[in-house]
């Protein structure tokens, strides 16, 4: 061979991938019109479809275009995806075709190869845990399909639970074997030592003092390693809300007095930063829901003092409007807060806030007569303090003493003091599309009017939420919430008192329906001292981000609470509605008709509205 023979070979040699590369440039960037599947039998075409980060184009949207790059991890991610499911020798491959227009068809190939499944699972040397309970843990039951990325999470989750109760260095020998379409799952386990923690080092913390960090740590020096209590410090540390990221980890073991160390790992954040907020928000005003247009500036400083103290101002403007008045009156709203939040009050792991507090709002009593003057204003002083009881239950508790101003008050200004506790818990998957979990809430509160003001009553509020999917792509939604107020007084509270109606809560009806009740000023609203509230909600999502939904609501105000539950007296709505999800929510186009109407105002399947409602979140 040639000397120039042996170069041109080189030179091949090394433009080969070059070459093949040019090749897929004939489809870069070339919009995608079709992806289809070939191959597969058991896992349906549409959970597939989910994996494809490509679009094909459609109403309102335009297609992708094409990308190497994302089909290699596309195709990984497919392949992954069968393997989890126990197809562990599949194989995906992939083609490209153009049509005559120039656009990009993919076709993808699937070997899915047989399913394995668990035939058993032996354990050895364990004597702390029982072989039920690590069999739970490793989610590799016999019979069942072998998923070897959940069966690795096993292992890691049965290396936690030894490690919660002080055997952090447990080893395991494992021996699968593959016969046929079946696993044998043996593990062989050495449980180590009882482990104490000897001592506790804390690095990266440049300004926050290391004493504040310790006074969260629930593990001390001389304690049996407790994995549990680790992650809780970690989170306690994490929440102080000055650290990017924290980690603790073990760190030089000693067999042979079988003590380890721990470290802290913090990475701090900056320790002032600016916010700004605007968007198109649903929020309570004294009771009421309303639908507004919002902006917000907000500057905090999360390090005060070296001690993750917090001081916090805000400052916000809106335009507030409701469904039949938006296009001809609309009316500003405003507010501003200072806060100091200190993360512990006497030793006690409990965040408390002091807060000093001016808003503006509009007060929407649902009376047609009252359109002047109509603000809700508020200024206070606010002491809270919050506990966690665990990552999604938490309680509050406050007192607030404040002056309000509006004409349903009985006086031009009162002086109000008010005691409240609250406790939630929330488990949803996703705050604004939840699609399975709980939104529970209980409220409980006091207030009593000073310096001559006749406000005096007790009031309590619950609610209960619960979202569970139906299908694929179906959620049912149910709401059931109710209160009481007892007035102490002869004058009634008009300000706090319950109403219903509007997008958000009985939907149909924009006045609400409570009783009638004369203000000072000798206008009417309507009102009443208890409440019932119920709804239900079918979600379903369609193509791209729209979706339908079906609701049923029900409600009713009442004078007393024990009179409240007589159905013949509920005030019910049902209807279609439309919905288009938003990285800010759902925005949703709603027709509730009238299914039963106490008051003979309405016939059944009558509309009340006059126009479809536009509802800018969920009701719950």
């Amino acid at each position: 061979m040639t000397r120039y023979a042996v170069k041109f070979l080189y030179l091949g040699f090394l433009l080969f991938p070059t070459i093949l590369w040019s090749l897929n440039l004939t489809f870069e960037s070339k919009p995608v019109v079709s992806i289809q599947f070939k191959g597969q039998e058991n896992i349906p075409e549409s959970e597939l479809k989910k994996l494809i980060s490509f679009k094909t184009g459609g109403f309102l949207q335009k297609p992708s275009l094409f990308n190497q790059r994302v089909l290699d991890w596309d195709r990984n991610e497919i392949q992954r995806y069968f393997i989890s499911e126990g197809y562990l020798h599949c194989h995906v491959t992939d083609s490209l075709s153009l049509n005559e227009n120039n656009e990009v068809n993919i076709f993808i190939f699937i070997d899915e190869g047989p399913r394995f499944y668990v035939n058993s699972v032996t354990l050895e040397g364990n004597t702390l845990i029982s072989d039920e309970k690590i069999q739970s843990l490793l989610s590799a039951e016999p019979g069942k399909p072998f998923r070897p990325f959940d069966y690795q999470r096993g292992l890691q989750s049965m290396r936690d639970e030894y490690a919660k109760i002080g055997y952090p260095f447990i080893t395991i020998d494992e021996r699968i074997q593959e016969s046929s379409n079946h696993i044998d799952i043996t593990l062989i386990l050495d449980e180590d030592g009882l482990y104490t923690v000897d001592n506790i080092d804390i690095k990266g913390n440049n300004t926050v003092l290391e004493k504040t960090i310790r006074k969260e740590l629930v593990v001390k020096p001389g304690d049996v390693y407790n994995l549990k209590n680790i992650q809780k410090s970690r989170l306690h540390i994490f929440e102080l809300g000055t650290f990017n990221s924290v980690n603790i980890v073990p760190v030089a073991p000693k067999p042979d007095s079988l003590t380890v160390g721990l470290q802290v790992q913090v990475l701090e954040s900056k320790p002032r930063r600016w916010d700004a907020n605007i968007g198109i928000k649903q929020g309570r005003i004294a009771d009421l829901n309303q639908t507004y247009l919002f902006t917000e500036v907000e500057w905090l400083h999360k390090n005060l003092f070296h001690r993750a103290h917090r001081l916090q101002a805000k400052g916000n403007f809106g335009i507030v409007w409701d469904q039949e008045t938006f296009f001809k009156k609309s009316s500003p709203s405003y507010g501003m807060d200072v806060s100091y939040t200190r993360p512990r009050i006497f030793s006690l792991r409990l965040p408390t806030t002091f807060k000093v507090y001016y808003n503006k709002n509009v007060y929407s009593p649902f009376s047609q007569d009252i359109d002047e003057n109509d603000e809700l204003i508020t200024t206070g002083f606010e002491v809270s303090s919050l506990w966690k009881m665990e990552r999604k239950l938490n309680t509050i508790a406050s007192f607030t003493l404040r002056r309000v101003e509006s004409i349903l008050s009985e006086e031009d200004q009162e002086i109000q003091r008010r005691f409240n506790w609250r406790i939630h818990y929330d488990n949803r998957d996703n705050f604004l599309f939840p699609k399975k979990g709980w939104n529970m809430w209980a409220d409980f509160q006091w207030v009593k009017g000073v310096s001559g003001s006749p406000t005096n009553y007790y009031q309590w509020d619950v609610s209960v939420s619960r979202y569970q999917a139906l299908f694929e792509k179906g959620v049912l939604a149910a709401r059931v919430e109710t209160g009481f107020i007892d007035n102490r007084t002869d004058k009634p509270p008009l300000i706090v008192m319950y109403r219903l109606g509007t997008e958000t809560t009985v939907r149909g009806w924009s006045q609400s329906i409570g009783r009638e009740f004369k203000t000072p000023d000798g206008l009417i609203i309507y009102a009443d001292y208890a409440k019932i509230l119920a709804n239900i909600e079918l979600r379903i999502d369609l193509f791209r981000n729209f979706g339908l939904e079906f609701f049923v609501d029900a409600g009713r105000l009442n004078e007393s609470f024990t009179g409240l539950w007589d159905p013949e007296k509920f005030y019910v709505s049902a209807g279609p509605g439309l919905m288009y999800s938003t990285i800010i929510g759902p925005i949703r186009l709603e027709f509730p008709f009238v299914v039963q109407d106490p008051s003979d105002g309405f016939h059944r399947w009558e509309q009340p509205e006059k126009h479809f409602l536009i509802a800018l979140l969920f009701a719950f």
